[in-house]
């Protein structure tokens, strides 16, 4: 997804880095060869690297007009971030101009909604000015799932995230020092055709964005799957969900309400068309037809 109209809103993606190789082995705890042949659309050079066995995300955020509203759903790693992983460090990317570029001042956003508060969601919630961490876009209400928020405030608190760098710390607490904090219910209306739908697991107060009106439905899905061959083995959970069980009974049961609908789906991670809509393969199995 670059462009699209969805029953009069406009919506676009504004990419932060197109192509991030991750070890697959990292990311998927049973992860094998094996899927190499069984699962072959899926490991094409678009989502997999033969050569260096990482599979291919993507990292992009989604902006919505409506008649009402300019809507931001998530917000990448964001520059000039400390960070314990050298794909999100320090990053210098031009993403600021490819918001620009689609038309929109950062006084024009008037929600950011992030699905879950994971670094590579949450970074552009804050830029740095004159040493200290901002809100981006100052007049703005960021909408936070309260559910969320709690985990991972109590998470900061405990272990300062070690794994990641401590992003709550610095993309985060700077908009709830603000003031510029909405915390929420994971059923929460941001206008008329528009909420948040609960889709526990990759964290437990991640949340879809689910569009409906005359003109069409879509569901922003966030982390709710990272892959397409998540798909095709919807059991396949990843390391970075809290509850894998959960993450797997929360796609199996996403798939079975969209498959063979006309709702478009749009995650987070996948490179390239991004959405699409889910296909019936076989039992417990689905495809994607991407848009």
């Amino acid at each position: 997804m670059r462009s699209r109209s969805i029953g009069g809103i406009e919506v676009a993606s504004v990419v932060e880095l197109e192509r991030v190789g991750l070890p697959a082995a990292m990311v998927f705890p049973d992860w094998s060869k094996d899927l190499l042949k069984s699962e072959p659309e899926w490991t094409t050079p678009t989502y997999y690297d033969a050569k260096d066995e990482t599979i291919i995300v993507a990292m992009q955020s989604f902006l919505l007009k409506t008649r009402h509203h300019t809507i931001l759903i998530d917000t990448c790693i964001g520059n000039d971030k400390p960070r314990n992983n050298p794909h999100f460090d320090r990053l210098r990317l031009p993403w600021l101009e490819r918001l620009h570029a689609t038309g929109t001042r950062l006084e024009d956003v008037d929600f950011v909604c992030c699905t879950h508060m994971h670094v590579d969601h949450v970074g552009w919630n804050t830029r740095l000015d004159n040493g200290r961490w901002v809100p981006t876009f100052p007049k703005a209400r960021y909408i936070f799932a309260q559910q969320e928020w709690d985990h991972w405030q109590r998470m900061s608190k405990e272990n300062k995230l070690e794994r990641t760098g401590d992003y709550v710390a610095d993309s985060v607490l700077p908009i709830v020092e603000a003031g510029r904090a909405d915390m929420v219910a994971t059923d929460h209306a941001i206008e008329d055709g528009i909420w948040l739908d609960h889709l526990p697991g990759h964290t437990p107060g991640l949340v879809g964005i689910h569009v409906k009106n005359a003109g069409g439905e879509a569901i922003f899905c966030g982390d709710m799957m990272h892959h397409p061959i998540q798909l095709a083995r919807p059991g396949m959970s990843t390391n970075f969900d809290t509850d894998q069980k959960q993450a797997a009974a929360t796609r199996r049961k996403f798939f079975e309400k969209t498959v063979g609908t006309n709702t478009l789906v749009v995650p987070t991670h996948f490179p390239g068309a991004t959405s699409g809509h889910v296909t019936e393969r076989s039992a417990d199995s689905y495809g994607f037809k991407f848009d």
